[in-house]
This record gives C-alpha cells, sequence and structure tokens, in this order.
C-alpha cells in the first residue's frame, strides 16, 4: 500500500480543514503550562534577570533545564491532537502517519537513529578534529548533566516523533492527494518544515546558511519518507539529530537553551555547519535508498 496516497480512512479536504484546526488548538493548549509556570517563575522568584523578553516573545533566566522540560512537554499536547484528528476525524489508525503496513517496522527505526547518530558523531569528531579550539568541555555540574540525559532521553523523542507524524505523515499525505511527484513533494512539504525553524535562535550566526540547514534538512528527510514508503527512517533520524545535540553539544543561542550539555561549541561557521550537514544528509539518502526498496508514487 502507498504510504501517502493508499491511506484508508475519510480523507476529503473538508476533513483535513476541520483536522487542521483541531490540531493547531491542541498546540496553542499546549503553551499554557510553559507561560503560566514561567509567569509564576518571574513573578515570584525575586530575580531581576529572570523576566520576559518582549522583543524576543519568550522567558529570560529561567532555569534551563526546567526550561527544556516545559519547551518539550507542549509537544505532548501536539501529539494528542494529532491523535484526535486522525482517530476522530479521518477515521483511521494513527500509525498510518507513520507507516501504510498494519504494524510499525522498530528495526527500520532503529536503523534510521543508528545511522544518522553514527554519521554524525563522525562528522562532528572530525570537525573537532580539525577545530579543536572551537570545542571544550561544558562547565556544568554532573547532577545537572544526569538529569539533562534523562530529560533529552524522555522528552526528546517526543518532540521529534510528534514533528514527524505531523510534517513526514499529515503533510506529506495531505499535498500527496494532488502532487505525484516525490521531489516536488518534498520540495514544498519540507521547505515548510524548514522554514518553520526560521524562528530558532541559531537563525542569528547566518539566516542565509542555516535557513538553508534547515530547508535541506527537511527536502532530504522528506523525499527519504516518500522513496521508501514510511516515515520510520526519518522519525529514527530526527531523534539522533536532536538527542545527540541534546546530550553533547550545546552553544550559544540555541533552541534548546543553555542546557548542560557535555560539550560547547564556540565560533561557529555557519558556512563549516552547512558543509557538514550536506555530507550527513547525503550519506544517509544514499544508504537509506541502498538498503530499503523504494517506490513511486
Amino acid at each position: 500500500m502507498d504510504f501517502i496516497r493508499g491511506i484508508k480512512g475519510k480523507n476529503s479536504w473538508k476533513r483535513y480543514l476541520s483536522s487542521f484546526i483541531v490540531i493547531i488548538l491542541f498546540m496553542l493548549i499546549g503553551t499554557l503550562p510553559y507561560v503560566i509556570i514561567s509567569e509564576w517563575i518571574v513573578n515570584t522568584d525575586g530575580n531581576p534577570h529572570t523576566y520576559l523578553d518582549l522583543n524576543k516573545g519568550d522567558y529570560v533566566g529561567i532555569n534551563p533545564l526546567l526550561y527544556f522540560a516545559l519547551i518539550n512537554s507542549q509537544f505532548l499536547f501536539w501529539l494528542l491532537g494529532l491523535f484526535v484528528a486522525v482517530r476522530f476525524i479521518h477515521k483511521r489508525k494513527f500509525t498510518s502517519l507513520i507507516t501504510p503496513n498494519r504494524k510499525i517496522d522498530w528495526k527500520r527505526i532503529g536503523f534510521g537513529f543508528l545511522t544518522y547518530f553514527i554519521i554524525l558523531s563522525l562528522t562532528t569528531i572530525i570537525d573537532c578534529l580539525l577545530n579543536p579550539g572551537n570545542y571544550s568541555f561544558n562547565d556544568s555540574r554532573v547532577t545537572d548533566f544526569l538529569i539533562l540525559f534523562v530529560l533529552v532521553l524522555v522528552f526528546t523523542p517526543i518532540q521529534t516523533t510528534c514533528e514527524e507524524l505531523f510534517f513526514r505523515g499529515y503533510l506529506m499525505q495531505l499535498f500527496g492527494k494532488w502532487i505525484r511527484i516525490p521531489f516536488l513533494l518534498s520540495l514544498i512539504v519540507g521547505s515548510i518544515f524548514g522554514a518553520l525553524h526560521f524562528t530558532n535562535p541559531e537563525m542569528g550566526y547566518s539566516p542565509i546558511l542555516f535557513g538553508t540547514d534547515y530547508l535541506l534538512t527537511g527536502i532530504i528527510w522528506c523525499y527519504i519518507t516518500a522513496k521508501t514508503n514510511s516515515a520510520e527512517l526519518s522519525i529514527g533520524a530526527h531523534a539522533a539529530n536532536n538527542m545527540l545535540l541534546g546530550w553533547f553539544l550545546t552553544m550559544n543561542d540555541s533552541a534548546m537553551g543553555n542546557i548542560p550539555s557535555l560539550f560547547v561549541v564556540r565560533n561557529i561557521d555557519p558556512a563549516i555547519s552547512l558543509m557538514w550537514a550536506i555530507v550527513s544528509l547525503g550519506i544517509f539518502l544514499f544508504i537509506s535508498l541502498k538498503k530499503y526498496k523504494y517506490t513511486r508514487l
């Protein structure tokens, strides 16, 4: 069965419009715990360095570990919204956002995770050997890192899988109703994925180069999804990407906040960063399509 266009259930444009509204509502509701708790901290901790930055539209000075947990907890509501939309509006299995098969192929997800994790680790090690002055151990307590390790282990797969279900599942199946060319479909949905990351703090290093990184990542993961007939590989790869960053690499102005990762990266060169992204995504694309037979839309 075709993952993009062979899905069962009720998938008219009216139902997609209704389900999209439901998903957005759940996403908005998901921001409430973060806002309420952050407001309470700002108004009660007596710390002048804890405040709402109106320019960035975000809270500053909150404990990085608490910030990480609050930000990522929003994806639980997003996930619930997707479940409600698919099960009760589209009248189909929730797993249809992942695979057209009866069961999820956990080995394929694991393959995507391990393969991309290894690729990113190797490219990071090579960059560290070439630019050792850019990397240093983070000056944080061991207990903070251990707490972070658990938080990343629990929350990050939820965050990344939720994004995959929405972009590589929901949106690709929506646009796939009319677009039959895999590359064009990947270009459109992948660009939406990348563009929604343009508000990330990393864009401050170079809007063009980091923006290209986000766009390319979204397009490649969409293309792998289209050509391998499931979102399983991209689910694994996305988790590997964010978990490796969460555990091992932090930098100034990161979307994850000032978390106590094992290493700190300084002197970010956006061009070099984009080069490594192209290398990593290219290798992953080649291996994915080499190992798993792909089907035409």
